[in-house]
């Protein structure tokens, strides 16, 4: 099984690096020099102004993998093997003997996205997650801890410890988990505070709040289908101030209001589901809560990505710690064929994405309008992420309904 394993990591990532030497891929290594070129202003300019997109915890660990790399000219080799790499140790985290379901899904899930995953840096709150979720039973301030500090690094799994609350915050494994959460989120924020001020640690949220509607997002895919199906040329894309392709044209304020709308109903509930799981939960087995926790988690990652104005392609890498954790579980005979509907799922939409970028990004980008088959791939990833989140949510709703008490539970 272990050679097997194996030998799929290698053979996948041999064809994402020779992908990465044609034309139409090669563009993905360009975020690199983005970020070079940022650090260099930062770190040998004095300039502060720069890099304020991204939570100050972060800048620090892209600090460090610049100066390792001796800098912008010379840092993108030892940027991209780091991130290999770090695919590569979630992996091996999720073997276990007699069911390597897990890395199996991990290396396939990750694999299918292509190489956009070592030229930014989602893998790392994304493996942070998956680790908190394999851990959330068995190292609970661990799992907590491991949540804050990809809290500190991309903000959006910050909401994650809402369903990590059950079965019951005020005490056993739950409030560990709250506790480890708040001491290392806690401890990051002040080390922000002191380092940084105020304004800058709050940048990335004003940041992100300006921001226009990003080409890829479940929000823009009305204008997108209009701008590539009809013979309407009012629609522009557009590299924005942020780096992002952005659109411009009639609906696009209403859709940021659409957005703004679904960013508000996750974060309602995920505060819903959390009262529920707590409710509910509080005397059942610790496996039948650890599944509905890690459902719920992965219920709110799914309702992130599509409410999100900026769905960048490396999010969907965020979707995978979840669905690896529930295969490496021995889950209840109802939940593990959804589990498995759930892998093989996100294995197609990782592969879909990939399509839409870099594949298809011109012809999803063209001017004055998009070309057919590209947008439709876009059309169907994001159709597919509606989907999987409205089946995720009625997964976790089943396996958060109320329990007998059980006197065996140990809390």
């Amino acid at each position: 099984m272990i050679v097997a394993l194996v030998s799929t990591f290698l053979a996948t990532r041999i064809l994402i690096v020779a992908s990465l030497r044609l034309e139409q891929v090669a563009f993905v290594a360009n975020d690199v020099s983005y970020y070079g070129y940022y650090l260099w202003k930062l770190l040998e300019q004095g300039d502060t102004s720069v890099m304020v997109e991204y939570p100050v915890p972060a800048v620090w660990i892209l600090q460090g993998l610049y100066t390792l790399g001796g800098g912008w000219q010379t840092w993108t080799p030892v940027y991209a093997v780091f991130f290999l790499l770090l695919d590569a140790v979630v992996a091996v985290t999720f073997y276990r003997r007699g069911n390597a379901g897990g890395a199996w899904f991990w290396i396939l899930f990750t694999g299918a996205q292509g190489g956009i995953l070592w030229y930014r840096f989602d893998l790392i709150p994304a493996a942070l997650v998956a680790w908190a979720c394999l851990l959330v039973a068995k190292r609970p301030a661990v799992a907590g801890g491991l949540v804050g500090l990809g809290a500190a690094i991309k903000l959006w799994p910050a909401l994650l410890i809402g369903p990590m609350l059950a079965p019951d915050p005020r005490r056993g494994s739950a409030r560990r988990r709250l506790v480890g959460f708040l001491v290392v989120g806690g401890a990051l924020a002040a080390a922000s505070l002191i380092t940084s001020g105020w304004a800058r640690s709050a940048s990335p949220i004003t940041w992100q709040s300006e921001r226009g509607l990003q080409i890829e997002s479940v929000p823009a895919m009305p204008l997108m289908i209009l701008r590539t199906f009809t013979d309407n040329p009012s629609w522009n894309v557009f590299l924005s101030d942020y780096n992002a392709l952005e659109l411009e044209g009639p609906g696009v304020g209403l859709m940021l209001k659409v957005a703004t709308a679904l960013t508000a109903a996750t974060i309602l509930a995920t505060v819903l589901l959390t009262v529920r799981l707590v409710r509910n939960l509080r005397r059942a087995p610790q496996a039948v809560v650890v599944e509905a926790v890690l459902l719920a988690v992965l219920t709110v990652v799914l309702a992130t990505v599509i409410s999100n104005k900026t769905l960048s392609p490396q999010y969907i890498c965020w979707l995978g710690g979840p669905v690896a954790a529930l295969l490496v579980l021995r889950t209840s005979g109802w939940l593990r064929r959804h589990v498995l509907v759930l892998a093989v799922s996100f294995v197609l939409v990782g592969a879909l994405t990939q399509f839409t970028y870099p594949w298809g990004a011109y012809g999803i980008m063209a001017i004055p309008l998009g070309s057919g088959p590209e947008t439709s791939v876009l059309v169907l990833r994001n159709l597919a992420l509606i989907s999987l989140t409205a089946y995720t949510a009625g997964l976790t709703w089943r396996a958060s309904r109320s329990h007998a008490p059980d006197p065996s539970d140990c809390g």
